[in-house]
């Protein structure tokens, strides 16, 4: 998952137009305001990461209120500025205005991320609003909008590079989509919808982090813990312990605790009241219901999609996305929802005579995972007590860095004594082919209750080159469960996938060429792009060429046998009935949200019921939840996925087509198609549209027949 941190939000709340006679955009007011506040000083820190152990929480508020006065200031004397517009006193400046700020939000809005307390929540509450009024400061005034407009309309005239332009189309660009060009009624409603939009958001992933934290599975009764793989084991007691319990083991709703559990527990009644834990939340009735904040979210979309001249918000968020319309989303989807589906029915025949054969005769979602690893064992002979201790985390790590490495000739180099978050971060400085720097990785691999879920790769310093090489600081983050003291951090294949995953954004992150932060790496792509450059990584994770390399037993270094790789390839499409169906239907559940009318939205008050109907009319089988219930699903009600989760599968057209242009160059790392895929994807940000990198990268449009076939649903 991709979490921007430092671009624009389009979405807000307008503050009273600027003073005319605030000072010129030099950002002394920022500089002068409090002596003592580290986001005031030049930061002394190797590569300019962040003073991470001198950054205090009362630092923020003078931080922020100090830097959208300074963007305020720039910006005014953009408005006051007597010369035509042109592309350097306005798109340009307009581009810089926001570098003092951006410089605190972007720790700010990390911080509330990876390593949260009371004093960051309550300032995310009332800061995020703040922060989307200051944007919509800038994008809903008419004024400014006539000068991005009047350098848009001339631009044929003008003598602009291809980034220049490029940067001039995408600003106008956000200015329209945001409202500009509306009436001012309307742009007053557009404000106070989209600054109630987001502390609803706020509060969303707030509650679902709270409830994810209070509910915990305590087991006292070691005979509880029967089929638990002893690395889960342990660290269920390292947890416990950090809990404050003693002579116990705890599991809790992390997604690596909770798979965990569910894959390998014996105990049946264990696995359901995990199971009922984990898809309850943010709908238990108590201060952390997330139904109404969904619910009121969906009308607002809804309303200001409207507003905004769309049928619905899937309309109006598909509308600069590859796929352009939610129908064409769906159709896509049900392409491939209907193989999964059947397939998925057949791997529930095969599991419930494997669980009847145990006395369950009615078998239910909190069974599936577990006998599904019991049909893997059977079929594939692949169990994880043997397999997971050739996948030791700093081993995987190195997979990905000797991937890096081939395709892409950079290398990573451990750094020791820089500041960091929170004490399990590593840093690494990546350097080009000829040693010269190119950016600062930083891991964040543990979970941990001040963290929210999940995993994402986002970035303290995005890169840029206006007036001089800025290289960029990115990070990624997962949520493991951390083993016992003194005990190895062993992953499932699935868990090492995911690191390559988030390692792949990361790289387009590192990699990237263009001048402007505006389509710099990840930032302004297309959704159902911007999961590409991860989801390709994935391929190499599980290739033989570089399994065995990293895929070395953790005690002995023996590489992975042939044998064990053989299975783990036989078993790539095992179980995909079930993976692509709860995928499909969390896609299809979001696009059900958000391609109401706000009308339409009025007529739901059972958010459960709404998605039980929805889901059910597309025969989801009872056996399967959807990735994400509406309660928890913060992809689209905390983040940015809304009605695009479909992302994840449209983007897997293009890496599975991808991929096989390596293999069928017989070259997994073959040198002349990395180099293009180097230039055009993964440098490239969006210096282009996204169809035309790929066209010049493939030399034609993506086949979807590659996806049907790596997730076994196709002809052979």
């Amino acid at each position: 998952m991709r979490l921007k941190t430092t671009v624009l939000t389009l979405a807000v709340f307008l503050l009273p137009h600027f003073a005319a006679d605030s000072a010129a955009a030099s950002g002394e007011a920022l500089m002068e305001t409090d002596n003592e506040n580290i986001f005031f000083e030049e930061w002394d820190t190797p590569f300019g990461i962040p003073p991470f152990d001198r950054i205090g929480d009362e630092d923020f508020r003078p931080a922020l209120e100090a830097g959208f006065e300074a963007q305020r200031e720039r910006i005014t004397a953009i408005l006051a500025n007597p010369e035509p517009p042109d592309f350097e006193n306005s798109i340009l400046a307009l581009e810089l205005s926001g570098t003092e700020l951006s410089r605190v939000w972007s720790v700010f809005s990390n911080l509330t991320s990876t390593d949260t307390n009371e004093t960051l929540d309550a300032l995310e509450l009332e800061f995020k609003p703040r922060y989307t009024r200051q944007q919509d400061a800038i994008y809903l005034d008419p004024a400014l909008f006539a000068r991005v407009d009047a350098v848009y309309q001339s631009l044929d005239e003008a003598e602009l590079d291809p980034e220049q332009r490029r940067l001039a189309e995408l600003t106008h660009r956000d200015f329209v989509r945001s409202g500009a060009a509306l009436p001012l009624e309307t742009r007053e409603q557009l404000k106070e919808i989209n600054a109630r939009l987001s502390e609803l958001s706020a509060r969303f992933g707030q509650n679902l982090r709270a409830e994810t934290k209070n509910f915990e599975l305590v087991i006292t009764d070691e005979a509880d813990l029967a089929g638990l793989p002893s690395d889960v084991v342990s660290a269920a007691r390292q947890a416990a312990i950090s809990r404050g319990h003693q002579d116990a083991w705890v599991f809790g709703l992390d997604r690596s605790s909770f798979e965990a559990f569910m894959t390998y527990a014996d105990n049946r009644d264990l696995r359901r009241r995990l199971f009922d834990g984990y898809r309850s939340r943010g709908a238990q009735g108590n201060e952390f219901d997330n139904r109404g904040i969904l619910l009121e979210i969906a009308w607002l979309r809804a309303r200001r999609a409207g507003l905004m001249g769309y049928s619905t918000h899937a309309d109006y968020q598909l509308a600069v996305n590859m796929a352009k319309t939610p129908q064409r989303a769906t159709e896509f989807l049900l392409q491939v929802w209907k193989p999964g589906l059947e397939r998925a029915r057949g791997e529930l025949v095969d599991m419930e005579g494997q669980a009847f054969g145990d006395g369950v005769k009615d078998f239910q979602g909190w069974d599936w995972w577990y006998y599904a690893q019991r049909v893997r064992e059977l079929r594939f002979s692949l169990d994880d007590d043997v397999l997971k201790p050739y996948f030791e985390l700093s081993r995987v790590q190195e997979g990905a860095f000797y991937t890096a490495n081939r395709l892409f000739g950079i290398t990573f180099h451990p750094l020791a004594d820089v500041p960091v978050w929170h004490p399990d971060v590593e840093a690494f400085e990546v350097r080009n082919p000829d040693g010269s720097h190119l950016g600062i990785f930083m891991v964040d691999y543990y979970a941990r209750d001040s963290k929210k879920g999940g995993a994402w790769m986002s970035t303290y310093r995005d890169a840029s080159d206006i007036d001089h090489p800025v290289r960029p600081i990115v990070t990624n983050n997962l949520n493991l469960i951390k083993p016992g003291e003194g005990q190895p951090t062993l992953l499932s294949f699935d868990e090492s996938e995911t690191l390559f995953h988030e390692f792949g954004h990361a790289l387009q992150g590192l990699l990237t060429t263009v001048r402007f932060e505006r389509f710099s790496g990840t930032s302004g792509l297309p959704r159902d792009y911007v999961e590409l450059c991860s989801q390709v990584l994935e391929h190499w994770a599980r290739a033989p060429e570089v399994l065995s390399v990293y895929a070395r037993h953790y005690q002995t270094g023996e590489v992975i046998p042939d044998t064990l790789m053989s299975r783990i390839e036989a078993s790539s499409t095992f179980n995909q009935g079930f993976g692509t169906t709860e995928y499909i239907a969390a896609s299809l559940l979001d696009l059900a949200w958000h391609t109401m009318t706000a009308e339409e939205t009025t007529g739901i008050s059972d958010a459960r019921a709404f998605e039980a109907e929805t889901l059910g009319d597309y025969g989801l089988i009872p056996q399967i939840e959807p990735r994400y219930r509406s309660p928890y699903f913060a992809h689209i009600f905390s983040g940015g996925y809304s009605a695009g989760y479909y992302a994840y599968l449209w983007a897997e057209t293009l890496d599975a087509d991808a991929f096989t242009a390596f293999t069928e160059s017989g070259d997994v790392f073959d040198p002349e198609l990395a180099e293009r895929f180097k230039k055009y994807i993964f440098e490239a940000g969006g210096r282009e549209e996204p169809e035309i990198l790929y066209r010049k990268f493939r030399g034609r449009d993506p086949d979807i027949q590659p996806l049907l076939k790596i997730r076994g649903l196709g002809d052979d």
